[in-house]
């Protein structure tokens, strides 16, 4: 071990640099596979060349458990998506029938008058917003052993969002897009971040004006169903209310933040321990045909089953909307039922089992600590399988800012 000299500092660079591209080499080496033949040639978790998602009856066993999702703080995003450490932008949504009711909604009001949110500037976020809140709560990240002392990692496996979560829930029954994860251990977490693929992207970049008409009645539509608001105002896309939450997926230790629509005021109470009060909000092409049926029970349902199940919000409130935006028809669906509802379409068990068996495979393929290594987890569009590629210090790729990992474990000043 060389000590002592000024002159070994160079020689020490050096060796950094070579020993992180040994590692990529070695890596890349141990997990090389052909560029023409990208399929899984095992369907067993040994295999850490890629992850196979086909075929999906081999996840069709007894569901891992989910442990109950546990609220442990909220922030907010104000108008110019800067973070708030408060409750501003809680919303309440009356609820104030049994299980459908009539109405006659203009998704179309106001529209000249909304502040549409910037995709460009949000892809940018990454998990900056959800690091805020940990940076500020840290606290909550103590254990037994830990109180007292100096927080020396969150005890928690995964960090991410639930968007990324509920796309990988999924996975199992979704043919047509390709995804990217990226992911970067710190301490023994794991932070998991999601970007767009080409493709998603430059669907984004050419929709149309009619599918960005489609998406703000999405948010018009919370407007509407809100207490106490003026729905001949605009609204300003940009704002946010988020919750965070931890539970467990069988083996994994989980924390993930949750952008909400909303609370019943008849059943919130404050502090409170989870989100039964919750509800969401979504909108859907009313139900003209059978076709139009099944894709409701095949796809939308799914995807609301897993955004709800994930943070343990019981009910969603759908608004049937004609293809001019006129919502007629508001319907409750329990999270419970879901899974049997759409049983010919999808089976919640199987999508359980993926992400858990996906969860250990991250576990299995990021080893090196470092806040600015990062692994990218890709899956192919047309229901390719999953790619592990080892990325190193890409700053092309790196998204743990310095600004959190310097600060997280940082002994606190208790001084007066």
């Amino acid at each position: 071990m060389m000590s002592g000299s000024q002159g070994a500092n160079k020689p020490q660079k050096r060796k950094k640099d070579e020993t992180e591209n040994d590692y990529r080499e070695d890596w890349q080496r141990n997990h090389r596979h052909s560029p023409d033949k990208r399929k899984c040639t095992s369907h067993s978790l040994s295999s850490e060349k890629c992850f196979a998602v086909h075929p999906r009856n081999k996840y069709n066993t007894s569901a891992p458990a989910l442990r109950k999702p546990m609220f442990i703080g909220d922030f907010c995003l104000d108008e110019n998506r800067m973070f708030c450490h408060d409750k501003r932008n809680l919303h309440f949504i009356n609820i104030n029938w049994q299980e459908s009711k009539k109405v006659d909604f203009d998704l179309n009001m106001a529209m000249d008058k909304m502040i549409k949110k910037n995709f460009q500037e949000t892809r940018k976020e990454k998990l900056d917003r959800l690091l805020q809140w940990i940076l500020q709560d840290k606290f909550k990240f103590h254990t037994r052993e830990s109180e007292g002392k100096s927080l020396q990692c969150l005890s928690t496996d995964f960090v991410c969002f639930r968007g990324l979560l509920t796309e990988l829930l999924c996975t199992p029954y979704e043919s047509r897009e390709g995804w990217i994860i990226c992911a970067t251990k710190y301490r023994g977490t794991i932070y998991l971040c999601a970007y767009e693929t080409p493709e998603k992207l430059a669907q984004r970049e050419n929709e149309t004006e009619v599918q960005k008409k489609m998406c703000s009645w999405g948010y018009k539509f919370e407007h509407f169903m809100t207490e106490g608001t003026d729905v001949n105002e605009g609204i300003n896309e940009n704002e946010e209310y988020c919750c965070v939450v931890r539970s467990r997926l069988d083996n994994h230790s989980l924390v993930y933040g949750a952008e909400v629509d909303g609370a019943d005021p008849e059943k919130y109470k404050n502090p409170h321990s989870d989100l039964s009060a919750f509800v969401e909000l979504k909108t859907s092409k009313e139900l003209n045909t059978d076709r139009d049926l099944r894709s409701l029970y095949k796809f939308k349902l799914m995807k609301w089953w897993s955004q709800s199940y994930l943070v343990g919000i019981p009910r969603v409130v759908a608004g049937f909307r004609d293809m001019d935006g006129h919502v007629h028809t508001l319907k409750t669906y329990h999270v419970t039922e879901m899974p049997h509802i759409a049983q010919d379409h999808w089976q919640d068990n199987i999508m359980l089992n993926f992400l858990n068996q996906f969860l250990t495979y991250v576990k299995k393929n990021v080893q090196k600590d470092d806040p600015r290594t990062v692994y990218k987890f890709e899956r192919q569009k047309q229901g390719g399988d999953i790619y592990c590629t080892y990325l190193g210090q890409d700053p092309a790729w790196t998204f743990l800012p310095k600004w959190y990992y310097e600060k997280i474990f940082q002994p606190e000043d208790n001084s007066e």
